[in-house]
């Protein structure tokens, strides 16, 4: 009887490490505020753009199709509205489950916010937020590794690599949608 108990609590206290913290919305309204628009986009990479993404990863594991979310603030420009900055959502394992993360990036390339989403490894595996927020203000380098610009986090490594990948692929994403945008004759913005 006491060993069903057992069972009964760890799995209680297992699936209570499970956390959502903002569903995609809640963190775009969270990240941009409610005055900015966001329109959601799909980029389906071409053979030739999945590989410049990879090479500037480092890595041929990349995605073949990104959504982000582009933000327009209410202030206009020739009667257009102005484009603020994106914001990436990735979702990979870390060990054995995943994490969501939000990364909103500035026209440069520049991060502004890590947000994590979701985290349904155990709790304990989660970083702190300062860990996370070192990434603000960085750009995609080569210096943009854990034990070079990232600094490691003890107890969670797995995390800290699983994180740090995301990163990279996300900027790089962002940095090849970036190049591949073009502006026509009338002010819209058409991704090629």
């Amino acid at each position: 009887m006491k060993t069903a108990l057992c069972l009964v609590l760890v799995s209680a206290l297992t699936t209570a490490t499970t956390k959502t913290f903002f569903s995609q919305e809640q963190a775009l309204k969270s990240s941009f505020g409610d005055k900015v628009v966001t329109v959601k986009q799909t980029h389906y990479w071409t053979k030739e753009q999945r590989a410049r993404v990879a090479k500037l990863v480092g890595s041929e594991k990349v995605e073949d199709v990104r959504g982000y979310h582009t933000g327009f603030s209410p202030l206009k420009e020739k009667n257009h509205p102005v484009c603020t900055d994106t914001a990436w959502f990735d979702q990979r394992i870390v060990r054995t489950k995943a994490q969501e993360i939000m990364l909103r990036i500035d026209a440069h390339g520049v991060i502004l916010e890590l947000l994590v989403c979701a985290f349904d490894e155990p709790i304990k595996y989660k970083p702190s937020a300062k860990w996370y927020d070192q990434f603000k203000g960085l750009q995609l380098d080569d210096e943009l590794q854990l034990a070079k610009e990232i600094h490691g986090v003890s107890g969670a490594t797995l995390t800290g690599r699983s994180t740090t990948a995301a990163v990279r692929e996300l900027l790089a994403a962002a940095q090849v949608a970036r190049e591949d945008t073009t502006v026509h004759k009338n002010g819209n913005e058409a991704t090629q």
